[in-house]
């Protein structure tokens, strides 16, 4: 059987992207691909119904163009504000002490902790699990051991559904069929870091528009955080000081980076002002200016990993993805307020795609195509959408998926 294409959006806060691909292997084939930008989102929230569904409208019309195909599904990225990161620990009495755990057993000890997502109005976008226990003793799969207890480990990843509606409404109004939620860094986690890396303990940070995700894994997923600040407070603080227009900032931004030793005390920069007069300034002190927003956001997530009781855990460090990690000379501000190895984490077995979409700013999207495709850590997908195993066949989501799709 052939498997039928994968279409995601990543919805951000300056654009919206829609990719449509195949995973064969470890490799991800794109097909098509649509940008559009975004201004009707804020800090990860719809600010602006008309502007999103207007930035849906138009990515999906260019990767249709691109791939083909008639798109009239596919699976939404998500973080901010509405989503929910809860570790939950289950514990069940296996019946008969000469009977081995089997399935019932597992869904017994994973259903335990339904109440509370009920109770919160959440919908569960994944439950991974994180580590098995058969009376005490930690095993890899419990799956027809003996035992007298089970007891699961697991973080379910949540969505309000106030947030989730909202997106549903923004998709519905673009003739785009829901096929479920995908969590965007644990997307971005599938194209930037290593089999490896996740096994030793590495951290994962995605410099987005308008936040800034971090991730820990030791093995599976162990924490989860979000920062309210993001790429576009540095563009933000450069345009207010120096009095340059958003787009002119952006500019600079990129081309001038954060400072470093080497860095020429005679090197000046020209532009101009928002009234129209030319001016200009050190090149050092523009770097100034962004080094001091990206400063605070790093000694933030220091926090955020200090409190998490992980930082002993990543002997891989950090990896920099996002949009904001195409900031000149980022790592090594990382690595100086951090105190951890530092590297950026640009996609990775990526085939039959343009080179600009190998940068870090495409990850998440990326990421999306193959997390959509199957990740053997997950337990629950989707909840809401009655998602089953991707490798079942054309009963699973790739055959969900199949209905998204009319050749042109």
């Amino acid at each position: 059987m052939t498997e039928s294409p994968i279409v995601v959006l990543n919805i951000g806060n300056s654009r919206t992207l829609c990719m449509v691909g195949e995973v064969i292997g470890d490799q991800i084939k794109l097909l098509g691909m649509g940008e559009s930008p975004c201004a009707g989102k804020k800090r990860s929230t719809i600010t602006d119904m008309t502007k999103v569904v207007q930035s849906i409208r138009d990515a999906v019309d260019q990767a249709e163009r691109t791939a083909g195909l008639k798109i009239t599904g596919a699976y939404v990225g998500m973080s901010g504000e509405g989503v929910s990161a809860e570790n939950h620990r289950s514990t069940v009495a296996i019946v008969g002490e000469s009977n081995p755990i089997d399935e019932n057993d597992i869904a017994r000890a994973l259903s335990a902790s339904d109440p509370d997502i009920a109770i919160n109005s959440t919908t569960i976008m994944h439950r991974i699990k994180q580590n098995y226990a058969v009376d005490g003793e930690s095993v890899e799969n419990p799956l027809w051991l003996h035992g007298n207890r089970l007891t699961i480990e697991t973080m379910t990843i949540g969505i309000s559904d106030h947030a989730s509606s909202t997106v549903e409404r923004a998709c519905q109004s673009a003739n785009i069929e829901m096929a479920g939620f995908l969590h965007e860094t644990l997307a971005a986690a599938e194209t930037t870091l290593s089999f490896d890396e996740r096994a030793m303990g590495v951290g994962l940070l995605d410099l987005g528009a308008g936040s800034s995700k971090l991730a820990l894994f030791s093995g599976p997923i162990r924490y989860l955080a979000e920062i309210s600040l993001g790429a576009i407070d540095l563009t933000r603080d450069l345009s207010q000081v120096i009095q340059v227009s958003p787009s002119e900032a952006e500019r600079l931004k990129l081309e001038i980076g954060l400072k470093t030793k080497s860095q020429s005390t005679e090197q000046f920069v020209e532009f101009n002002t928002t009234a129209g007069r030319s001016n200009k300034i050190p090149a050092e002190q523009i770097s100034e200016i962004i080094e001091a927003r990206q400063r605070e956001i790093f000694e933030l997530v220091r926090e955020k990993i200090d409190s998490s009781s992980q930082k002993t855990l990543l002997p891989a460090g950090l990896v920099l993805t996002g949009g904001g990690a195409m900031l000149n000379n980022v790592t090594e501000l990382a690595e100086e307020v951090l105190d951890l190895p530092v590297r950026i984490g640009v996609p990775q077995g990526v085939v039959a795609a343009p080179q600009s979409v190998h940068e870090t700013s495409f990850a998440v999207a990326l990421g999306m195509l193959r997390y959509a495709h199957g990740n053997n850590e997950e337990l629950v997908s989707s909840e809401r959408v009655q998602a089953q195993s991707v490798n079942q066949g054309s009963g699973g989501l790739l055959g969900k998926l199949g209905g998204f799709f009319n050749m042109f």
